[in-house]
């Protein structure tokens, strides 16, 4: 069943790459680690809207499939309210580097070298 759910969830990603204009590009894009804010932010405005959110984070998954990646914890993968923190629509830069924090906490028990 839970394989099932992959294939669904996997299969919705890639028809909505299909409906969206990308763009960033896998060029723009690393295949591991964080996304800088930068890549996120196509329109330069300091923010980072939910449509550019799912435009990079699609790019990504489709990337990492063109890899031969393994598409595991997919469900886990954050979503733009998880990061839009005061909920007004739109991520600013804080609120970027602190999820980031707050996943390097979650992966390794404390914050990342650079913030220590």
């Amino acid at each position: 069943m839970a394989s099932n759910n992959r294939v669904a969830a996997l299969s919705a990603i890639i028809f909505g790459l299909a409906c969206l204009p990308l763009s960033a590009t896998g060029a723009d894009i690393p295949s591991r680690g964080p996304v800088p804010f930068s890549t996120f932010d196509g329109d330069a405005d300091g923010y980072i809207d939910e449509q550019e959110f799912n435009r990079v984070h699609n790019a990504r998954v489709q990337q990492r499939a063109e890899e031969g990646r393994p598409m595991r914890n997919m469900s886990r993968a954050p979503r733009f309210a998880d990061i839009d923190t005061d909920g007004d629509g739109r991520v600013s830069p804080q609120e970027h580097q602190a999820h980031h924090q707050r996943r390097q906490q979650m992966r390794y028990g404390g914050p990342p070298a650079s913030a220590r």
